[in-house]
């Protein structure tokens, strides 16, 4: 399996872009920065829209630098911009149909994806016969995307998709996205400044800032990493834990999850029995205790061993990284990074390699990117 190889140098306008990257050719990967930071610019240079810069692009054996050879359309790459455009004298169906005829079978595709297959898990049969311009920014949000699919592309390029949606929509779109990811194989690289929607289906991230590649890896490592906490500025510090569905109790709507043996339990139903679904804690939202507290005061109780300790310059705060206690002995280990007064710091004593017990209340777990029950 080949991966994506990219190399960008050059000026568009203010911004100097010096970018070089192998993005992994499965799975979800999150473009993240500022704005100004260069997203959306390699993402058009991948899709052949930018000249006059210094590029390298390689991707399945095949370079994609002589504009000429590869125009936009010669491209694999499906890209779906922040701004959707449909063809106004054509309804929706139309739009499908369109890009049907123009799309030759691509025998390097396992799977083509059909157009009822997209009109149904996106919701689309109402809108089949309607105009662009009667529909709301959501809907033509959900059809753009369906239409960019239905060229049959072999890397999915997504420059914020659910900037127009509302919660419920978003939901089930990132679910969509996860799940179509796993059926089709086709990688996606994803703008997004929600950290709600990395959390959820980011496999790897690159962070980038004034053009140029800071920080890459696992969303679940680059979290607790000071280049993240860096951009994204101390009050949204979080971590991102990995559990899998125990039970659902329909009467008080919670699941549990199971952490390596540990047990969370979370409001709403994140996935199905036995799912592997992800959480993200945030690094304000948690009570550490040097011992373990007889009034339970939230719904969890986690155990951990503190691995390392930064007390901030100037200010109240201290950040501590706790390495979580697996009690099943699968080597996994999870991290949580918990903001706490480096009063309470010293009050409670606490040293690097030191044993703590972790408070969680459930009301203060993300749970937008899951739909409820």
């Amino acid at each position: 399996m080949s991966n994506l190889s990219v190399f960008l140098k050059g000026n568009i306008g203010s911004l100097f872009l010096n970018f070089e990257h192998t993005f992994k050719n499965d799975g979800i990967t999150i473009l993240y920065g500022p704005n100004g930071s260069g997203k959306t610019t390699i993402i058009s240079a991948l899709g052949g829209f930018i000249k006059n810069i210094e590029s390298r692009i390689i991707f399945n054996g095949n370079e994609f630098k002589d504009l000429d050879k590869y125009p936009p359309y010669k491209r694999p790459f499906g890209i779906m911009f922040q701004n959707p455009i449909l063809f106004e004298h054509l309804n929706v169906e139309e739009n499908f149909d369109f890009v049907i005829k123009r799309q030759k079978s691509n025998s390097q595709n396992k799977k083509l994806i059909s157009k009822n297959y997209l009109i149904n898990h996106l919701e689309l049969t109402s809108l089949l016969k309607r105009s662009p311009e009667n529909l709301s920014g959501g809907e033509k949000l959900r059809v753009v995307l369906a239409r960019t699919i239905l060229k049959q592309p072999n890397y999915l390029l997504l420059d914020e998709p659910m900037s127009d949606l509302d919660i419920k929509y978003k939901a089930k779109l990132l679910i969509f996205l996860k799940d179509f990811n796993k059926k089709f194989k086709i990688p996606i690289l994803y703008i997004t400044h929600s950290i709600e929607e990395i959390s959820q289906i980011g496999d790897q991230i690159v962070l980038i800032k004034d053009g140029k590649k800071i920080d890459s890896g696992s969303v679940t490592n680059v979290f607790n990493r000071s280049s993240f906490v860096d951009l994204i500025g101390k009050f949204e510090i979080s971590s991102v834990l990995e559990g899998r569905v125990m039970s659902y109790d329909q009467i008080l709507r919670i699941t549990t999850l199971d952490l390596d043996g540990q047990k969370l339990i979370v409001p709403g139903l994140p996935g199905n029995l036995k799912d592997i679904v992800r959480v993200r804690i945030r690094s304000r939202d948690i009570l550490l205790s040097s011992t373990r507290l007889e009034t339970k005061i939230t719904e969890n109780e986690l155990q951990g061993i503190i691995s390392s300790i930064e007390i901030e310059d100037n200010s109240a705060f201290s950040e501590l990284v706790i390495k979580l206690q697996n009690l099943k002995n699968n080597k996994k280990i999870q991290k949580l990074r918990s903001r706490i007064t480096t009063y309470n710091l010293k009050k409670m004593k606490l040293l690097i390699n030191d044993s703590v017990f972790i408070y969680i209340s459930s009301v203060s777990i993300d749970r937008q990117a899951y739909q409820l029950t």
